[in-house]
């Protein structure tokens, strides 16, 4: 697997190919998600609502003080792979144009969607129709509203006012209508990976 992850870095250093990009950007991802876990509704709702207004004050405040766009600028003027580009099929012209997804806006909610799915299964809910399932959906709709709005107006958006409200409700109202909301909002005490429950012992 190394030589391959190798190749694949050498070959985007020398072509920047926006393919390429997303696969390392994915793989930046995976590895995240992997690694961190959240272990409560309460956790994820303070760091969700922390990068909500964090994402609000770079794109649309920051122009105002430093005179530019601190998050586009940076967004777009570094070419390494801490976005996802995804190709506007829409776009004028002969040159590929692209919208951007930063990997905070895949990972921060993806982070309580991990715990979605490690709550489900500490329920014995299945994942299609429980937590995970609803925040998927939200999430889903959150990002298709944000690309749909940034493809047509051609204007950056803090993609987290889409995505914060569009997996934090979901998850609330299914724990809500569970009556599970206190015990999700204190957490898995346990804090295991899902993996770890088919190595135990039977």
């Amino acid at each position: 697997m190394a030589p391959v992850c190798i190749l694949c870095v050498v070959t985007w250093l020398m072509t920047k190919s926006w393919i390429l990009n997303n696969i390392l950007a994915f793989s930046l991802i995976i590895f995240f998600l992997t690694s961190v876990r959240l272990s409560s509704l309460k956790v994820a709702s303070s760091l969700l609502t922390l990068a909500f207004f964090y994402d609000i004050f770079w794109v649309f405040i920051s122009g105002h003080i430093f005179g530019k766009n601190v998050m586009v600028t940076v967004a777009t003027g570094l070419n390494v792979p801490i976005k996802i580009l995804v190709p506007l099929m829409m776009a004028h012209g002969k040159s590929m144009q692209f919208t951007l997804i930063g990997l905070g806006d895949i990972v921060l909610p993806g982070l309580l969607l991990c715990f979605a799915l490690r709550f489900d299964d500490s329920k014995g809910v299945d994942k299609k129709s429980g937590y995970f399932a609803a925040t998927m959906v939200g999430y889903c709709v959150g990002l298709t509203m944000c690309e749909i709005i940034v493809g047509t107006f051609h204007v950056a958006q803090p993609a987290m006012i889409y995505l914060v409200p569009g997996t934090l409700i979901p998850f609330i109202l299914v724990a809500r209508a569970r009556g599970e909301i206190g015990e999700a909002w204190e957490g898995l005490k346990s804090h295991y990976r899902l993996e770890d429950e088919t190595m135990l012992p039977p």
